[in-house]
């Protein structure tokens, strides 16, 4: 068996207990900065302390990628024992991220690939998470970034958020930029595609955005009937709903996986609280199915 670590980002949002589970998979953390008050993301802050200083906060946060220091220090234990090393992190036009692993693997003597994942949460996750798997099941370093691929390239993530306010501050709303300034009392359903958020479809209320959810979970599940669908549920400081939404999810569609992730703080900066989102993909006999585009396109 190759000597192989998998590195990925705070932003993958993987469960504490599910990461527990893969001590294959490293994390090095984004930064969380409030004021002059710099936070490594999952170090020097939780979840619960990053929703306490938010609503406390006068100014939004602002938020930052590791550096390459970051990286080269995450890289050289495991380099120095001889592994290679696959380093996958969220997409480039969200953050600055895959550039600064880039930069540590320039700095480095030794076998690192780094993987743009073009998303982020759980989508990252299930590509970290399927790639500790591939290594479980004995395949090569060619095999396991294959499967990471395949997973990047099926997996995806919709999400409804209760205002676009965050998005706009933090630079990162893509294709809603449309949406702002809208007369229209609206809850909108975004979209990471093409590696950047983009407006998936307009409902009225946060009841019929949950509920879209679990109906393109259908959707999926009705293109392919046959394949196993694998979910993640994402909740920003909306834990009890999100409980709502995975066990509706798991009663309706009996997944052969689903997880209740809290988004990554990192995230939630952009997002804002009160977010509600599915992710989603499928397979069948291993072979993982094109990525959930809308209903307009069919796919």
């Amino acid at each position: 068996m190759e000597k192989i670590k998998i590195i990925t980002d705070s932003t993958a949002s993987i469960p504490p207990a599910i990461l527990a589970q893969y001590p294959e998979i490293g994390i090095v953390p984004l930064y969380i900065q409030f004021g002059d008050k710099s936070f490594k993301e999952g170090i020097d802050i939780t979840n619960a302390e990053f929703y306490t200083k938010l609503a406390a906060a006068s100014k939004v946060p602002t938020t930052s990628q590791p550096s390459a220091g970051d990286f080269a220090e995450a890289y050289k234990p495991w380099l120095d024992q001889g592994y290679s090393i696959i380093s996958a992190h969220i997409g480039t036009k969200l953050s600055g991220t895959v550039a600064s692993a880039q930069a540590a693997k320039q700095m480095l003597d030794g076998d690192i690939e780094v993987l743009d994942s073009e998303s982020s949460g759980m989508c990252l996750g299930f590509v970290a998470i399927e790639g500790a798997r591939a290594l479980r099941a004995g395949k090569s370093k060619a095999e396991v970034l294959a499967r990471m691929n395949a997973v990047k390239d099926g997996v995806r993530v919709m999400f409804a958020v209760d205002t676009l306010e965050y998005l706009k501050k933090g630079g990162r709303i893509g294709g809603a930029q449309a949406l702002l300034g809208s007369i229209l009392q609206i809850k909108p359903i975004l979209i990471i595609r093409d590696g950047q958020i983009d407006v998936l479809e307009k409902v009225r209320t946060s009841k019929k955005a949950q509920q879209r959810l679990m109906d393109i979970a259908g959707e999926v599940q009705q293109r392919y009937p046959k394949a196993q669908l694998k979910l993640a549920v994402h909740e920003a400081d909306t834990f009890q709903l999100g409980q709502q939404v995975v066990e509706a999810l798991r009663q309706r569609f009996g997944p052969a996986e689903i997880h209740l992730s809290p988004l990554s703080g990192t995230l939630t900066v952009h997002t804002g609280p009160g977010l509600i989102g599915l992710v989603i993909w499928a397979e069948e006999n291993g072979t993982v199915y094109p990525a959930y585009k809308g209903p307009v396109t069919g796919s």
